[in-house]
């Protein structure tokens, strides 16, 4: 047991680290041994690694202990979701774009991989440099996204780009709808599993600016 999961986490990091380094045929040799397991493990540390990023939104809301973990694990499974999310629209455009019908079966595991660069994402906790790290990931992902869609689709580089950069921005799009989204989706989900009023710094100032006298 002690084996496998020594060569689980060697292939892991080995992976994560080829995904950062956007070499794509490097990532696919660590992929043979453990399937799907590798970019499945990559998607889940790269969610929990949002959220820790968010740490703030945790303390500011007086998240237990208990409370907290399952705060990470489940944005480790939201991330799962939205990798699914994205390769079910690589595989819609890559029918549209290319004429072809990818399964997302054989897309997913790219996808996930090409989330390798959010484990970086508990930089964004950083002071004043946090957005543009944010903004790094992104463009980061995109790019491995695209560089790992080339084998997988087995397509040139244009075509590649064309069907990531198409995926990318819908998701970003459907991101930003479900932010803005009356029903507010998100914020709902947090305070259900963090069992918190899901507060926010922007709440805690609108609250100080009423206390202040006039």
């Amino acid at each position: 047991m002690g084996s496998w999961l020594g060569e689980y986490v060697n292939a892991l990091m080995g992976t994560v680290g080829c995904g950062l380094a956007v070499d794509s045929s490097c990532a696919a040799q660590h992929l043979a041994q453990f399937a799907w397991a590798v970019p499945v493990g990559a998607g889940v540390v790269a969610g929990i690694s949002l959220m820790v990023g968010q740490w703030a939104l945790l303390a500011i809301n007086r998240v237990g202990r208990w409370r907290t973990l399952l705060t990470l694990v489940a944005s480790g499974l939201g991330t799962l979701l939205a990798a699914a999310i994205e390769a079910a629209l690589v595989t819609g455009l890559g029918w549209l774009l290319l004429g072809g019908s990818p399964r997302i079966g054989a897309v997913l595991p790219s996808v996930l991989i090409a989330f390798a660069p959010y484990w970086l994402g508990f930089l964004v906790v950083l002071p004043y440099t946090g957005p543009g790290v944010a903004r790094i990931v992104k463009v980061w992902h995109l790019l491995l996204l695209w560089q790992l869609l080339r084998p997988a689709l087995g397509v040139g580089s244009t075509a590649a780009l064309a069907v990531a950069a198409a995926a990318w921005l819908a998701a970003e799009a459907i991101d930003v709808a479900i932010e803005r989204s009356p029903i507010r989706l998100r914020e709902r989900v947090f305070c259900l599993v963090s069992g918190s009023p899901g507060l926010t710094g922007r709440d805690l100032m609108a609250s100080a600016k009423m206390g202040e006298p006039r």
